[in-house]
């Protein structure tokens, strides 16, 4: 949940997590972990729902506070936190006192606030960020349709993943975005989308021409 953007309504604190923020780093959780989505107090957050779409078991309920439930059974804490920078504050000391391994969508400003190095102080050495390929986008409730829909701009600002105790390589923390299509050379000399690569070592096309060069 994001208010921190001269773009986004000051006086909201319920934007939303997209799917697409959750897929950027489905890669990166086995899926043998139990998440635990924290930041779901009185939300209509989908966050959920799009994590046990993607084959995941999650805890996490509407009615509780993450400052004083303590779910038992859990590995990663996984969360799209408010933005409001007391409430934020207060999820970010109460989850150094948990000391279980997160992963939080925060504005990239925040590492450079005072506040931010005060909270966690000798254990910023178990800090990690994963940058995005691009902009986080959010998602807001209309009231009228009664549904989630993508906020119709963009947030000014860019966000990351606050890691903590997961010990990502340092080639995980930079991600690639899903839509840019890479292109490979093959040996027949075209260049083929990679997703493709497979099917056009067996077409007609590409076996023609390697008869030839081999002839």
């Amino acid at each position: 949940m994001c208010n921190d953007s001269s773009k986004f309504d000051k006086d909201k604190n319920d934007y939303y997590t997209s799917k697409s923020m959750w897929k950027n780093i489905e890669h990166l959780i086995p899926k043998d972990k139990v998440i635990y989505e924290c930041c779901m107090l009185n939300s209509k957050s989908n966050s959920m729902e799009y994590w046990k779409e993607m084959g995941y078991n999650v805890v996490g309920d509407k009615s509780w506070n993450c400052l004083n439930y303590y779910p038992i059974n859990y590995d990663i804490i996984i969360s799209n936190p408010p933005f409001e920078t007391k409430i934020k504050q207060l999820i970010l000391r109460h989850l150094v006192k948990l000391d279980k391994p997160f992963i939080l969508v925060l504005n990239c400003m925040n590492f450079y606030a005072k506040y931010f190095r005060d909270i966690f102080g000798d254990k910023i050495k178990d800090l990690q960020t994963i940058i995005p390929q691009g902009k986080i986008t959010f998602e807001t409730f209309n009231e009228e349709t009664n549904e989630l829909e993508p906020c119709k701009k963009q947030p000014s600002f860019y966000c990351g993943y606050l890691c903590y105790k997961m010990n990502f390589t340092q080639e995980q923390l930079w991600l690639k975005n899903e839509n840019v299509v890479e292109y490979v050379e093959c040996k027949c000399g075209c260049k083929i989308k990679k997703s493709a690569l497979k099917k056009h070592l067996t077409s007609k096309k590409h076996l023609k021409v390697i008869e030839k060069m081999n002839k």
